[in-house]
């Protein structure tokens, strides 16, 4: 039913603009990656990664902004899906929209890439999300009508992979595919907890699931063993190592 789409990004790669780095006191290295030199504070290729310190200049108002522009992009996103199941449960007249709305969303995270990498690859991030909310919509539509989603959830795994790829041939540094992959698939499974606590009205369950998405996707989860926050910071902060005089004041 569903094919795994792959990308090999080649173009469109804006280069960084010169800038000193200045170390950051108050972040701690954690150099468990082995292109990492803790003593330069730089991977072998000289850049900055997960296990860089930022440097001071970044941190400012219009890197603060940018990470909650982030925030809020991601949990749109991430909320459309139980807003589309809401829209159809209830047989609401607004149930296109919310499709629609929930594809914008993803589209609009791609195009946060358009200033860095370019709008080719903006658009197979966009591509990207969009196949996975299908998914979504598909396990919600068959939850409703009470089908079978096993094939539906084995579905997702796929195209998650192909994000995780997309997004590594990006910003290889910051956004390995193990750590993306893994949030991601901490998402899909708090979406089906969600959807399904809901349809079977355990409405403890269903809190307790949306809590664990707001963690996932925006407030992160505090001392984490895999090394992520949420997937905005993750996105936002991958952004800004990689580009980090593109936000220098």
């Amino acid at each position: 039913m569903y094919k795994k789409i792959t990308h090999n990004i080649t173009e469109e790669h804006y280069a960084q603009p010169a800038g000193a780095e200045i170390p950051n006191p108050h972040n701690k290295p954690n150099p468990h990656n082995p292109n990492y030199i803790p003593s330069t504070n730089y991977y072998v290729d000289g850049t900055l990664g997960l296990d860089s310190e930022l440097p001071q200049y970044v941190l400012n108002e219009n890197t603060m902004l940018f990470r909650m522009d982030c925030r809020s992009a991601w949990q749109k996103w991430a909320y459309s899906l139980m807003n589309y199941a809401v829209s159809l449960n209830g047989n609401l007249p607004g149930t296109d929209q919310v499709k629609g709305r929930m594809h914008k969303n993803a589209v609009a995270i791609g195009d946060m890439l358009i200033p860095y990498y370019g709008p080719t690859s903006a658009r197979l991030v966009g591509t990207s999300l969009i196949a996975i909310d299908d998914i979504g919509m598909h396990y919600v539509e068959a939850l409703k009508k009470g089908e079978p989603t096993d094939e539906i959830v084995a579905s997702w795994a796929p195209f998650v992979d192909d994000f995780a790829s997309v997004m590594n041939q990006l910003n290889p540094n910051n956004w390995p595919v193990s750590l993306i992959t893994d949030i991601l698939l901490a998402l899909v499974q708090a979406w089906q907890d969600q959807l399904t606590a809901r349809a079977n009205g355990d409405f403890t369950a269903d809190e307790i699931a949306i809590d664990t998405i707001a963690k996932l996707v925006i407030t992160g989860i505090p001392d984490h063993g895999k090394g992520y926050d949420s997937l905005a910071d993750i996105f936002s902060r991958g952004i800004i190592a990689q580009f980090p005089s593109m936000f220098q004041e």
